[in-house]
């Protein structure tokens, strides 16, 4: 596939902000079938080193251009790439997927020629949310295609590296070409995410090829925090601090820079595979059977699924942070309701929060069954859970028979459609 450059368009009455010396230049990628424009907010002197930013699933977002203009007081200058633009798509998780490998690694090899600051620049590729698989897979086709590559690292923002989000119960699946990535890599993960609790398993899959890994937890902050439009006070304070810790991270890879890296091989390319379209119904559970559950409850005392032979009962694993889960909560004591004096249960699991934090949110929205504790994730992860909310529904028997995860309305038919077969069901199997 072939590209080249034209020459740069200088567009200095075009201001992307009021930032003193921050401007924005664009230049253009062409490829044999499609344009690729990068926007360009420079420095004001000769720039110390360069960002690649490339687009999540949310697109090119304002707030990333504003953190661009902070970073260009300090001499770094930043590039953003619009390839769904190219591709007359909306950024959405299926467009991220039909992003050309080809496209992506020739806008890395553009970034780090010296050509277009005069010298050679150290150059990060930061890539938020699903943008994590758009720069693994350039990162490993660019190493196939040329030299070994050096002055180059990668941050990676609440990074989403699955092939498509896993089904509760079922193991991730991460792109192939994430265990053949070879760098300096810095994760910034927050802590308010199922997410955080695979962090170990995918700082794993990064070291295989030789990566050295840096992970930064953000304590007390959700995913896509820093442009979230319900951020919170705290979400918000954090947020101005970022292009801060943006540097530090970028500081604390510098002596790793100067290394040639080559990328790993790929044993097997394992398929694109689209984002599919998610169900609020309950979905026939494929995945690995008789999980133990044993938390506390909220008065400290010790509850056991298996205290629950004999009766039907709906998992969920929630937090207060989530919107769905809180959406969903007064449908589910609804259920409880609708079907009391029957073989049935409720147990929610809270994604380690703080008990007064907990308590606070129940009092402002009481339910009408246990909630329990998971302060240290053990059964986030033994139960794989991948997404807030994740739900089981569990036989008498002890047996999950259907899982679903995102929020609904539980107490509608199609769901008690499912659930009454189940209450019918003898309590044990001859």
């Amino acid at each position: 596939m072939a590209s080249k450059w034209f020459g740069v368009a200088a567009c200095l009455a075009f201001w992307f902000s009021l930032v003193p010396g921050a401007f924005a230049s664009e230049r253009v990628l062409e490829f044999d079938e499609a344009s690729v424009t990068i926007q360009v907010v420079e420095t004001s002197g000769s720039p110390r080193a360069r960002l690649l930013w490339l687009p999540s699933e949310y697109g090119v977002l304002q707030k990333e251009r504003d953190l661009a203009d902070q970073l260009a007081k300090n001499g770094i200058e930043s590039w953003f790439v619009n390839y769904y633009e190219a591709l007359f798509l909306a950024p959405t998780p299926s467009a991220v997927d039909k992003v050309p490998e080809e496209w992506i690694a020739a806008t890395i090899q553009a970034a780090r020629n010296p050509e277009y600051s005069n010298q050679a620049l150290p150059v990060w590729i930061i890539a938020p949310n699903k943008a994590a698989q758009l720069a693994v897979r350039g990162l490993v086709h660019s190493g196939q295609q040329n030299a070994p590559l050096h002055h180059l690292g990668l941050i990676l923002i609440n990074p989403n590296l699955y092939l498509e989000t896993p089904k509760p119960g079922e193991a991730a699946q991460y792109w192939t070409q994430v265990s053949s990535v070879n760098l300096p890599v810095g994760i910034l993960q927050a802590e308010l995410s199922p997410w955080r609790w695979r962090l170990k398993e995918l700082a794993t899959q990064l070291r295989h090829s030789g990566s050295d890994v840096f992970v930064n937890l953000e304590p007390k902050v959700r995913d896509r925090f820093y442009f979230r439009d319900d951020a919170l006070a705290y979400e918000k304070a954090v947020s101005q601090q970022l292009a801060d810790k943006l540097r530090r991270m970028m500081q604390m890879q510098l002596t790793y820079l100067p290394e040639n890296r080559v990328m790993g091989k790929i044993k097997k390319q394992a398929p694109n595979k689209l984002e599919v379209s998610r169900t609020t119904e309950l979905q026939a559970y494929q995945g690995e059977q008789e999980l133990p559950l044993e938390l506390l409850s909220l008065d400290g005392l010790p509850v056991s699924l298996s205290d629950f032979q004999g009766k039907v009962v709906l998992l969920n694993f929630w937090a207060s942070w989530c919107p769905p889960c809180v959406h969903e909560m007064p449908s589910m004591a609804r259920l409880k309701s609708h079907l009391q004096n029957r073989p049935f249960e409720i147990l929610a699991v809270n994604l380690a929060e703080e008990q007064p934090a907990i308590q606070a949110f129940l009092d402002e929205h009481p339910v009408n069954f246990p909630v329990l504790q998971d302060p240290g994730g053990s059964a986030v992860k033994t139960w794989q859970v991948f997404a807030y909310p994740s739900t089981y529904l569990i036989d008498k028997q002890g047996k999950i028979r259907f899982a679903l995860f995102g929020g609904t309305e539980w107490d509608q038919a199609s769901h008690l459609q499912k659930i009454e077969p189940l209450l019918s069901e003898p309590e044990k199997v001859e």
